[in-house]
């Protein structure tokens, strides 16, 4: 019974030590339903459960498709993710879109009616054969695509030191292939709306994810869940045929013949077995008379 307690004790011990690993919050979901296209913003299309095809819209302000499903708050820090196709052999030459994140106070301002704050936007343009992805917070960074796949565009909100920060990474599978420097949101570049009070005193939300400046024929493709990698084969080198050898081949018989000892040995350890079970049975045969 101790040792079943013991046993007990060590497993919640260990499913202690995993829980802090779990992750407690989950991510908005871009699924189809998440996306909306009023008359000029463009289309919104479903290919499949997973894939959400988006293409711009013909407004002046070249507003796209958007997405207000987001209930993350800048007090809990900030983690949005948007998985996004980009394939180079079929992006065009300068063909382009922007996807940003603006951020939100949790009431309207009397001085523009609604509770828009700040925004972050990440430009995405085909150049001479490679897509660059560029956050426009941080003109030294941009990130080059040769491959095709399903990038997450990572963007990161939080407050330090008393301001509200940004930070943008893309990644290919797990892997972070870019990453943009970290600022400060009450800075330029930054769009800020200057007739309403700092940043770091109002944002308190995500407020619009917001397709925009769409220039690209065949659209976008949002996935709701990001696919399970691609499994790496590992190439296989060629084995060259061997010359047939001429020695000549041994009958078993015959081997056992030249070997005495591997016969020898099976009929040692054979004895053995039989010789230790015996002394068992008698042992058990004592035990009952004792008994």
């Amino acid at each position: 019974m101790k040792s079943i307690k013991k046993i007990l004790g060590m497993a919640m011990v260990s499913l202690f030590a995993f829980v802090p690993f779990l992750n407690v919050s989950a991510l908005t979901e871009y699924n189809y339903e998440a996306w909306q296209a009023p008359e000029t913003y463009g289309t919104v299309t479903k290919i499949d459960d997973n894939i959400t095809n988006i293409k711009g819209g013909t407004n002046i302000s070249g507003f796209g498709p958007y997405s207000k499903v987001s209930t993350a708050r800048l007090e809990d820090g900030i983690t949005e993710e948007i998985y996004i196709e980009l394939d180079p052999e079929k992006f065009e030459q300068a063909e382009h879109f922007t996807l940003g994140i603006s951020l939100g106070a949790d009431e309207a301002f009397e001085s523009t009616g609604n509770d828009y704050v700040t925004e972050t936007n990440i430009f995405t343009q085909m150049d001479n054969g490679v897509i660059y992805v560029s956050p426009t917070f941080d003109s030294e960074t941009r990130i080059p695509v040769t491959e095709k796949g399903v990038y997450t565009y990572q963007y990161n909100y939080y407050i330090k030191d008393g301001s509200v920060y940004t930070n943008f990474k893309l990644l290919l599978w797990d892997k972070v292939i870019g990453e943009s420097k970290e600022a400060n949101m009450d800075e330029a570049p930054l769009v800020t709306n200057e007739t309403i009070n700092p940043v770091v005193e109002n944002a308190t939300k995500v407020r619009t994810v917001l397709f925009n400046n769409m220039a690209i024929a065949n659209g976008v493709n949002v996935y709701t869940t990001l696919p399970e990698k691609p499994s790496e084969e590992i190439p296989v080198e060629p084995v060259e045929p061997t010359e047939p050898s001429e020695e000549v081949t041994t009958p078993d018989s015959t081997i056992e013949e030249q070997n005495p000892e591997t016969s020898d040995s099976i009929v040692l350890t054979i004895g053995m077995l039989v010789t230790s079970l015996t002394l068992v049975g008698f042992g058990v045969r004592a035990i009952k008379k004792r008994a």
